[in-house]
């Protein structure tokens, strides 16, 4: 908890139970939950939270780099509490998430010409296609085996 504390005072974010709370559940997850179940995951100890709580909560870390928003071509937004160096695999037919350690270098080298004077601040790597069990099934069910998964597969 004390981690957790030390990482919003270092961005100047005020510490309250709502926030430590949203942020003890994604680092407690290991997939790529909606806002809708944090917030039904933190309401299990806050009951008198808001969802327009959880859902500020989670843009102020995001603007903040402390939660990387996942959001693949579908209508819901994902949240990853994993912010250092990986790389997604989405599948198109279940939407499930899986998240891949990336030794990569970060962002490519790119001429500042075709820059155009952009600041990159952040680059992500996502892979589109099917999963093993959508390969075999054919199932068209939306995330109908969980919200994802982090694997560690070594890219």
């Amino acid at each position: 908890m004390e981690n957790l504390i030390q990482q919003l005072r270092d961005r100047r974010i005020a510490v309250t139970p709502q926030r430590l709370a949203v942020m003890a559940v994604l680092q407690s997850r290991r997939d790529h939950p909606t806002a809708d179940h944090i917030y039904q995951e933190v309401r299990r100890g806050l009951p008198a939270i808001s969802f327009n709580t959880v859902y500020k909560t989670l843009e102020i870390l995001c603007q903040q780099g402390m939660v990387i928003k996942v959001n693949p071509l579908h209508a819901v937004a994902r949240y990853d509490g994993e912010t250092g160096q990986h790389a997604h695999l989405i599948c198109r037919q279940c939407h499930r998430i899986i998240d891949l350690d990336w030794e990569g270098s970060g962002v490519p080298v790119l001429p500042a010409a075709a820059l155009q004077g952009f600041r990159i601040e952040h680059s992500s790597l996502t892979f589109w296609g099917l999963c093993p069990r959508c390969q075999t099934s054919g199932s068209r069910e939306e995330d109908e085996h969980g919200d994802g998964s982090r694997t560690g597969i070594p890219l």
